[in-house]
């Protein structure tokens, strides 16, 4: 009776297999990872059991899906010069903008509910998806009018931030400051340069105190410190 039951159950096994390597992602797993599909099948029920009750990799299953396909169907939408569908992804990511922000404000109290993580994936889908454009329909009905609203308190506070930057960046004694760093670091580079003057005589960087006499070596040298003083 138990070899009846375990050859039933292999039968079983073998129709399962078969039936799901008719699959192609399923088949092109099984094949590079060199198992049956039907352990694929059950790996992955696993996974979508652990992301809807604990949210297993939940946050990279949402970037991803958040990110990926939009940054592709942008990129495309500039490559063909489609302005409808350019003015479409703006939205979206400006959209989805918004959606993170306000979702990193209060990630603590809602990562706690009840299947969060399967909510924010149906929340991202909704808004890039061609047949729901949630994204649009967020966009002209809340974020727009807001801001619209605040559009000349914010153009202001942005022209004030980059005057004040501009002025402290380009201010007098920022450029003084600069320059006497400038020159501190040139002049810490070279111990002691010497030149000769018209008369004959070295000249150092500290004054014209003759070094040697005419018809000595001629031109600039560069004379280390040490033997200019034991010269001297």
């Amino acid at each position: 009776m138990a070899a009846k039951d375990r050859r039933s159950l292999d039968e079983r096994a073998q129709l399962l297999n078969l039936w799901l390597d008719e699959c192609p992602p399923i088949r092109w797993v099984a094949d590079k990872c060199g198992i049956q599909p039907l352990a694929v099948a059950a790996a992955g029920l696993l996974w979508v059991l652990l992301f809807v009750l604990w949210g297993f990799m939940g946050e990279l299953v949402c970037k991803v899906v958040g990110n990926l396909y939009p940054l592709y169907a942008s990129f495309r939408a500039l490559e063909d010069g489609d302005h409808d569908e350019v003015s479409s992804w703006l939205t979206y990511w400006i959209t989805f903008a918004a959606f993170t922000l306000l979702e990193g404000v209060s990630i603590k109290l809602m990562s706690w509910l009840p299947l969060y993580y399967v909510m924010r994936l149906a929340m991202i889908v909704w808004l890039f998806l061609p047949a729901t454009r949630g994204a649009q329909a967020l966009y002209t009905w809340g974020l727009a009018p807001l801001l619209r609203r605040y559009r000349p308190q914010v153009d202001a506070a942005l022209a004030r931030s980059a005057q004040q930057l501009c002025g402290t960046f380009c201010s007098e004694k920022l450029r003084e400051a600069l320059r006497s760093k400038s020159g501190e670091a040139a002049n810490g580079g070279i111990e002691d340069v010497r030149f000769e003057g018209a008369d004959g005589t070295r000249v150092g960087q500290g004054g014209g105190q003759p070094l040697c006499g005419p018809g000595e070596l001629s031109g600039a040298h560069r004379v280390p410190k040490a033997q200019s003083d034991a010269q001297e």
